[in-house]
């Protein structure tokens, strides 16, 4: 017999349960860690009594918990937290949080989710076009006035001051004021129309 062909044969293929070592762990899937409140708390910049408070409401769900009585929440459960918390900010009620969350829940079929979803969703987005223009607009007008009353850190003159600002250079410079260097200042005129009164002597406006 060939020695050299012997020497060469690969050893026979092992059956049954694959051994243990560094690299059957390294091949085994690992668990994803589960999130405490503290840690949804910090990673959504939130505060602990908001994601109790969510909890609380029926919003997150938190997959079990320790011995000690400590909640803990899949990595999921952040996205759902982040995502409630800018449709609070942006105004949204709790309740149409509540509905926008449960759509797929509450249909019966792809289709009757989708319909339902598109129809909620464009309702909201259109009430945010409104408050985003509304902010966009108050955010210039707050800015502007930012920057001309910021001239007035070094106003030292109590004689115009807080009667006869309307008169100072730093006013009297800009030819349009922003409506809150206006009210703030009581400087200027208001450019809109004057709301016409009734005709008759008494009349009262409608609420």
């Amino acid at each position: 017999m060939d020695q050299s062909a012997s020497s060469t044969t690969a050893p026979p293929r092992q059956e049954g349960p694959q051994a243990s070592g560094p690299q059957a762990e390294a091949e085994r899937p690992r668990e994803v860690p589960l999130l405490t409140t503290g840690e949804m708390a910090r990673l959504s910049n939130s505060t602990l009594r908001t994601v109790r408070f969510y909890e609380e409401e029926g919003i997150l769900r938190p997959a079990r918990r320790t011995d000690g009585g400590h909640r803990l929440f899949e990595r999921s459960e952040l996205d759902r937290l982040m995502l409630v918390t800018d449709m609070r900010m942006a105004g949204l009620s709790l309740d149409d949080i509540k509905a926008i969350l449960e759509v797929k829940k509450a249909a019966s079929t792809g289709a009757e989710a989708a319909e339902q979803a598109t129809r909620v969703l464009s309702a909201r987005i259109e009430e945010l076009k409104e408050k985003l223009a509304v902010l966009t607009r108050l955010r210039d007008d707050l800015s502007e006035t930012s920057k001309i009353v910021s001239a007035c850190l070094s106003c030292k003159d109590e004689k115009s001051f807080p009667h006869s600002c309307d008169s100072c250079a730093v006013m009297t410079a800009h030819p349009t004021l922003p409506r809150s260097v206006r009210v703030l200042w009581s400087v200027g005129q208001c450019g809109h129309e004057p709301q016409r009164k009734g005709s008759g002597e008494g009349e009262k406006e409608s609420p």
